[in-house]
């Protein structure tokens, strides 16, 4: 037994799936940790849970197989709290859930800074451009032109609201990215502030 190799209790019949959870969360906490795809293994994440490295295998059928799931699970994630602020916001109107999407993208970041690393932070390993349109990004993006073509349900083309959609949530991602590269603590109110004001300009035509 290799030194610091501490071995999990193995999992009674039927609990494959927590044991899989685990696997997951260790494998999500080191690449948050190291910021570097390429320095994931699967023997190293079979080490942190405490199990050999066949036993990964049982699961995920590579590293390419585990970080995808764990990518895929971290935007569904903030699907889950952008549907949410939209909903609550919706009481107001479009306008205004698409106020409280934008809010809550910038409040998301602050309150899981590695997690918003972890999607969008990571140095990944370049991958073909044919598994680009199966990427779990495009679920962010049917949310924020799901929000945005609400808002202008009196415009036409459905193209334009794709690009205002874009737009409007890439440079919600620059406040977030610039908000946390300061050495200072981030301002929520002057974020919120930025993200009404890109809103008002992002709808002005």
């Amino acid at each position: 037994m290799t030194e610091g190799f501490k071995r999990r209790t193995p999992s009674r019949w039927g609990e494959g799936g927590a044991l899989k959870e685990e696997i997951l969360v260790a494998a999500a906490r080191m690449l948050m940790e190291s910021g570097r795809e390429g320095d994931l293994s699967l023997r190293a994440v079979a080490r942190e849970v405490g199990i050999s490295a066949p036993s990964v295998y049982l699961h995920f059928k590579d590293r390419a197989e585990l970080v995808a799931t764990v990518t895929r699970r971290a935007y569904e994630r903030l699907v889950a709290q952008l549907r949410e602020a939209g909903d609550r916001g919706g009481e107001g109107g479009p306008r205004e859930a698409l106020r409280a999407m934008a809010r809550r993208y910038c409040h998301f970041a602050l309150d899981n800074p590695k997690l918003y690393r972890l999607m969008f932070g990571i140095e990944r390993i370049e991958g073909p451009r044919d598994e680009l349109a199966s990427h779990p990004l495009w679920t962010v993006h049917e949310v924020w032109v799901e929000a945005v073509s609400a808002c202008r349900d009196d415009r036409t083309g459905a193209a334009d609201d794709e690009r205002v959609a874009k737009l409007l949530w890439f440079s919600l991602h620059g406040i977030v990215a610039m908000a946390v590269s300061m050495p200072f603590a981030a301002s929520r109110q002057g974020m919120e502030e930025m993200a009404d004001d890109l809103l008002d300009l992002a709808l002005t035509k």
